[in-house]
């Protein structure tokens, strides 16, 4: 059976963690925002984009050392982490993760969790 299919013809998905599942958008729905449809999608390169753009639109209301390390970085942090879950579930040799590829990810992971606090810090200033 294919990895990530039930055998009905439907796609599984992952059971919902312990406060229910996530809804991408949830806080800019309460606040009257509009959730750009990107950040609800399930493919995890249309998120990764949607979310991208939507932070440049803001690039004004950020400090530009913030959005300079966010430019610089978030693209290629998250393509890096991306591409090794693909080839890891879509493998096209026979060792599909070397051990290459996990040091790299486990190297820039620090990076990328210190800018997604630091992005989350900044979304928290940001006015309705």
């Amino acid at each position: 059976m294919l990895q990530g299919h039930r055998g009905d013809g439907r796609r599984g998905r992952r059971a919902a963690g312990p406060g229910g599942p996530r809804r991408p958008g949830r806080q800019a729905a309460a606040l009257n925002q509009t959730v750009p449809p990107g950040l609800t999608d399930w493919r995890i390169k249309r998120v990764l984009s949607t979310l991208e753009a939507t932070v440049a639109t803001r690039k004004v209301s950020m400090s530009p050392a913030l959005f300079e390390r966010f430019e610089a970085n978030w693209p290629a942090i998250t393509h890096q982490i991306r591409t090794a879950r693909n080839e890891a579930g879509h493998p096209v040799s026979v060792e599909p993760v070397t051990p290459e590829e996990v040091h790299a990810s486990l190297l820039i992971f620090p990076e990328l969790a210190a800018l997604a606090g630091q992005l989350a810090t900044w979304t928290g200033t940001l006015d309705t």
